[in-house]
This record gives C-alpha cells, sequence and structure tokens, in this order.
C-alpha cells in the first residue's frame, strides 16, 4: 500500500491505479482530500487533466508530485502545480475486472520526472523507457497502430469468417492461434501470400 497518494478518476486506469497501490480513486464531483499527500494521480479523460490539475493546484505543496496517465497529452498539461510532475503511460489495454495485476510485465512511457515517473511505473509493475515530450503524437501514433487497429483488423477477419458460416466465438477461437503467432515473429519478414506476392 501505498500512503499519500490519491487517485483522481475512477475509470478504467484509475480504478486499476489505484487498486494496485491501494490507493481511494475520486470521481467527478468528490472531494478530494489533499492533507498528506505526496503524490496525486490524475486518471481523468485528456482532455480534463490540465483543468483538473489547475483547479487541485492551490492546495497542494511544492513537495507533492503529480502524475498523469495520457499517452498523447503533453506533460505540459501539468504545469500548474509547483512540485515534480511526470506522465506515466502504460503500454497496455487495461480492463478493470482483470484486476489489480494486469499491468505487470508491461512497459510505460515516462515523460517529464522520471525519478517520479519511473519510480510509479515500477510499482504498477511497469518497465518504464524515457519519451521526450515532443515525440509524444508519433509515439502515440505507434500505439494507435499497434492496438486499435488490431482490434479493427480481426472485426474484418471475423466478419468474414462470418460469412462463411463460423459464428463468432468459432471465428474468434480460430483467429487467436494466428494472430497470437504472428505477434510473436512480428519482427521477422513476412510469411504466405504477401512474401509468394499472391
Amino acid at each position: 500500500m501505498r500512503d499519500g497518494t490519491v487517485v483522481i478518476g475512477a475509470g478504467r486506469v484509475g480504478s486499476v491505479v489505484a487498486a494496485r497501490l491501494g490507493a481511494t480513486a475520486y470521481g467527478r464531483g468528490e472531494e478530494v482530500p489533499l492533507g498528506g499527500v505526496r503524490l496525486v494521480c490524475i486518471a481523468t479523460p485528456d482532455a480534463a487533466i490540465a483543468e483538473v490539475c489547475g483547479a487541485l493546484a492551490p492546495r497542494l505543496g511544492g513537495d507533492v508530485a503529480v502524475v498523469h496517465f495520457s499517452g498523447a497529452t503533453s506533460v505540459h498539461a501539468l504545469d500548474a502545480a509547483r512540485g515534480p510532475k511526470a506522465c506515466v503511460h502504460p503500454v497496455q489495454t487495461v480492463w478493470p475486472e482483470r484486476g489489480a495485476d494486469q499491468l505487470e510485465g508491461a512497459h510505460a512511457a515516462i515523460t517529464g520526472d522520471w525519478e517520479v515517473g519511473a519510480g510509479l511505473a515500477r510499482e504498477l509493475g511497469l518497465e518504464p523507457f524515457p519519451l521526450a515530450d515532443e515525440m509524444k503524437v508519433l509515439y502515440h501514433a505507434a500505439m494507435v497502430f499497434a492496438s486499435n487497429y488490431l482490434v479493427t483488423i480481426t472485426a474484418t477477419a471475423v466478419g468474414l469468417l462470418e460469412r462463411t458460416g463460423l459464428d463468432h466465438e468459432l471465428a474468434l477461437r480460430v483467429l487467436a492461434p494466428l494472430q497470437h503467432r504472428t505477434v510473436d515473429v512480428a519482427g521477422a519478414a513476412p510469411t504466405g501470400p504477401i512474401a509468394r506476392g499472391d
């Protein structure tokens, strides 16, 4: 359990971070007690990060660290706070029902204060790596290709298999081993129709 930590935002990321740290996640409209707090984790939607930080900043001392978890938003969204600031972006999809340990073994991009960001990442079970703040847009685009587009491609492939007569669940089960192996060898040269030029 991490004493002196509050999590602002009780959605997917906020609830998992709070559970992992043994902290409380505060949702919209809830009063956040800041007495004795050493770390404020802002896990709100991206558009609200700067606003939430600005609202809390007058109540935060210069020794209180503030972190957000957005992959696309600059660490400068936290500039209203006087203390150390960092962004910790988990390179993982987050589903609260998968529990507090679901981040274990994934990586995290750290911008801003390395000591604060990397320390928190490790507490969450993440392996930190540095990312320049000005590279976040490019970085986030890479994450979208690797994750969101995979979902889109899978949905398209499942739809095609359903047209052959497979039901939805069977189509997903048929594709899973192929997709897992493909990800495992993704750094190697392509195989199949692409390699043959079919």
